[in-house]
């Protein structure tokens, strides 16, 4: 499993869409879960387009990703606000995933003596993910499991995650930044295609524990998001119909893995969007519960090497059914004790008298008075 697929959100704050972003989220999170059962058993799961299960949905997460933050983005171009936002929206659950992790499910099921287990210097670097720094280890946990020794194979997209905030908003920065968000999902599109697909290097660079062509593998879709967005807001030039017909035909044309990624690139953006904004919204009702998608994210690898360690015997979906529900009730209470209460100290943008008139004119119907 050279990629461990996991999920990425974000959304603008204060703003309640009246889509199916959420539910999308909820699902894609499911379906990471459902596709890290297979390497977690011993087995290879089904894929899509070139791509397995857990990488797809990734994929889709990134893409409503592109979409919101650049949403946020545009609402309040402050970068000091914005990458405030973005903190406490990543950081929080975070932290408390790596104390968790660290205080509870590491001295519980290590091999080790748990005073060996403290002594040890792997399990304070533990500590490193939440400097976006990936470490999937903890000493003598998770070690005679059939995928060993990791702990939390999910954390490596925050890093690119978090990469991903700070290059939107210098695109977005540039004058026509319409058409230099589109020309950097072109060329982000291009140079994924040529260097996870064409000519995989030997040795591909790392920067700060992450590999370069993790990121060339998200990044496109995130910038697709945001190109979408700014050619399409509120799903318009996006059509439901279209989407199916490109499900259902474009796929035909993935008759390799380079086609295949080509193919993805067309169809995972339009595809997305276009469930999102699909009307009525009829999954809207998922959000009452809050935004599980994260916190599930956050802990369903954990959960599902807890089961394999207990039960190694288990297949696939033995593994993926005991691991999804507490997976998603560990994303409800993440979302209750510490997502929601850290996202009510987002900054805020203070609202100018000129914003509140413009707001209220706009509201006002149209005079038929030629010179009203």
């Amino acid at each position: 499993m050279s990629v461990v697929a996991t999920r990425t959100h974000d959304q603008p704050d204060s703003e309640q869409y009246g889509d199916n972003f959420a539910a999308i989220r909820l699902i894609a999170a499911v379906l990471v879960v459902f596709g890290h059962s297979f390497p977690l058993t011993g087995g290879h799961g089904p894929g899509y387009l070139g791509n397995p299960v857990s990488t797809l949905a990734v994929k889709v997460f990134f893409v409503i990703s592109g979409y919101l933050i650049s949403e946020s983005w545009v609402r309040d171009p402050n970068m000091v606000r914005f990458l405030l936002r973005r903190s406490l929206r990543i950081f929080p659950a975070l932290i408390v995933l790596c104390l968790v992790t660290v205080f509870v499910v590491g001295p519980t099921l290590t091999a080790l003596p748990v005073s060996t287990y403290f002594d040890k210097s792997g399990t304070w670097s533990y500590f490193w993910n939440v400097g976006l720094l990936p470490n999937y280890s903890l000493p003598g946990v998770f070690a005679s499991n059939i995928y060993p020794n990791a702990v939390n194979g999910s954390l490596w997209t925050l890093p690119v995650e978090f990469l991903m905030y700070l290059i939107i908003p210098l695109v977005l920065l540039l004058p026509m930044s319409r058409y230099a968000a589109l020309a950097a999902a072109l060329a982000l599109s291009a140079a994924s295609v040529w260097f996870t697909r064409m000519h995989i290097p030997d040795a591909p660079p790392v920067f700060w524990g992450t590999n370069s062509l993790n990121v060339l593998e998200m990044a496109p879709y995130f910038l697709w998001g945001a190109a979408y967005r700014l050619w399409c807001k509120g799903g318009q030039h996006v059509n439901l119909q279209v989407a199916v017909l490109m499900l259902l035909l474009l796929p035909l044309l993935a008759t390799d893995w380079l086609r295949s990624e080509v193919v993805a690139l067309i169809v995972v953006p339009y595809l997305t969007l276009a469930f999102g904004h699909a009307g009525p919204p009829v999954f809207a009702r998922v959000e009452r519960y809050g935004d599980l998608s994260y916190g599930a994210y956050l802990y369903g690898f954990l959960c599902q090497q807890i089961v394999a360690h207990f039960l190694p015997s288990a297949n696939q979906s033995l593994n993926f059914l005991l691991a999804v529900v507490p997976t998603l009730l560990l994303g409800m209470l993440s979302w209750k004790l510490v997502e929601e209460p850290a996202l009510k100290l987002k900054p805020r943008r203070k609202v100018r008298r000129s914003d509140v008139i413009a707001s209220k004119n706009a509201t006002q119907p149209f005079s038929t008075h030629p010179g009203g």
